[in-house]
């Protein structure tokens, strides 16, 4: 029993992966003329992708990601002008309408797993959705509130109200309290994690105007707990497990770490020097371990990411112009624009990987895609690697055909992209 629990302990949870070039395992046409939009979602063992059709429904199609094979292609009831995308759901997919402006109205549509519309709500353009297996959460900004809806049904479960303060203004900042497993799994390129629900993601921070921050239940819309004067709306934050972490501003700035389960007096673990340093990209990155960049007073050139554990010193290491982290574990991807390029620092500061030209996406904890270009909405071939976090170098995979990268998306072995007048899918690892 012994040998067991140390092999689970000591084992690598996120291995590098068979990293080789791009082989094709189906195509999906997209109807006889180039789609104005091609969107797709790939989550675990669904492939899901979306056009739009002249009526202005949009076509949904779901593959099997693994084999390619088609499973469905339903249209929407819901028409839209424009489509902003999908994005897929523990057991079925989210259908988004554009919007011209932050108060324009538009449609978020919910199918399940075999393409049948479940509920539609319509929401303003600036507002935001927040999910758990069971509740998505609306941020509805022109009524100064978070709503609950149910996701099986869209039924609205709860709502609570703005925090306001001494004049009345209800600007909020909210953020889901993430998890070391969705953390630790596939993300957008800005790093957000495909599949926020898992672990235990049922809590939210919400940062008032009044300077007060407060928890709330994602499924029951119970205030948890709630605490005054801790951040301005702007400051960054970011939450994961039992901690959050805050900015403050103050000649200067602090980080700070408060106990979510009490919200009592918090830590200070780090102090900037320089009394015209900013921070910026506040992101957690491993348990208890919170990661940011420092830009000082005498430009971005000066640029430092500043990493933190609970306990420990502070560590720091130069990161000239970075605008961005995003997390691989304890790992880090750096990433500037103009032009774009992306380090991978290991967690004392090593540059695993310096300066690689393009931008550069989560595969899991351990492993990286690397896209030689910034997405784009025209077709073209886009070089494509991979790297584990433990190699010495990428693995080159090739290119992708004529594709619009700004449409694909992946998860640990498949990425699903739209090209001309068609969608293809592609096995890169496994």
């Amino acid at each position: 029993m012994l040998a067991t629990t140390a092999w689970w302990v000591l084992r690598d949870r996120h291995p590098a992966l068979d990293f080789h070039n791009p082989k094709e395992i189906a195509t999906e046409v997209a109807g006889d003329e180039r789609p104005s939009e091609m969107f797709t979602a790939v989550l675990a063992d669904r492939a899901y992708l979306a056009y739009p059709l002249p009526d202005g429904r949009l076509q949904v199609i779901a593959r099997d990601a693994a084999t390619g094979d088609r499973l469905w292609g339903k249209p929407t009831r819901a028409t839209a002008e424009r489509w902003a995308g999908i994005r897929a759901l523990p057991d079925g997919v989210a259908v988004l309408a554009d919007a011209s402006g932050g108060s324009t109205p538009r449609d978020l549509v919910v199918l399940d797993g075999s393409g049948e519309q479940r509920w539609v709500l319509t929401i303003q353009g600036d507002d935001s959705v927040y999910l758990t297996t069971r509740t998505a959460v609306w941020l509805d900004r022109t009524g100064n509130r978070l709503v609950g809806v149910r996701l099986s049904d869209g039924r609205q479960q709860w709502d609570q109200g703005n925090p306001r303060n001494e004049y009345g203004d209800a600007r909020t900042t909210v953020l889901p309290v993430g998890t070391g497993a969705a953390l630790d799994g596939s993300a957008d390129l800005d790093g957000a994690p495909r599949a926020p629900w898992l672990g235990d993601a049922d809590r939210l921070v919400q940062v008032g105007a009044d300077r007060s921050v407060r928890i709330i239940d994602m499924n029951s819309g119970e205030i948890l707990r709630s605490r005054k004067n801790v951040a301005d709306v702007d400051n960054p934050v970011a939450a994961r497990d039992d901690r959050l972490y805050v900015v403050e501003d103050n000649r200067g700035f602090r980080l700070l770490s408060y106990d979510l389960g009490s919200l009592d007096e918090p830590a200070t673990l780090y102090s900037s020097t320089d009394a015209g340093s900013r921070a910026k990209s506040l992101v957690t990155c491993g348990e208890h371990r919170a990661c940011l960049l420092e830009v000082p007073n005498s430009g971005a050139d000066g640029t430092r990411v500043v990493a933190v554990t609970a306990g420990k010193k502070a560590r720091s290491w130069p990161a000239p112009k970075a605008e961005t982290l995003v997390p691989l574990g304890e790992h880090l991807l750096a990433e500037r624009d103009s032009p774009d390029s992306v380090t991978l620092f290991a967690p004392d500061g090593t540059a695993v990987l310096r300066d690689r030209d393009g931008v550069a996406a989560r595969l899991d904890a351990g492993n990286v895609l690397l896209f030689a270009e910034s997405p784009s909405s025209v077709e073209g071939d886009r070089s494509l690697a991979g790297m584990a976090v433990g190699d010495a170098e990428p693995v080159e995979m090739g290119e992708l055909k004529d594709v619009r990268s700004e449409s694909c998306s992946w998860n640990t072995e498949v990425i699903a992209c739209g090209a001309e007048k068609e969608f293809v899918l592609y096995r890169f690892a496994g």
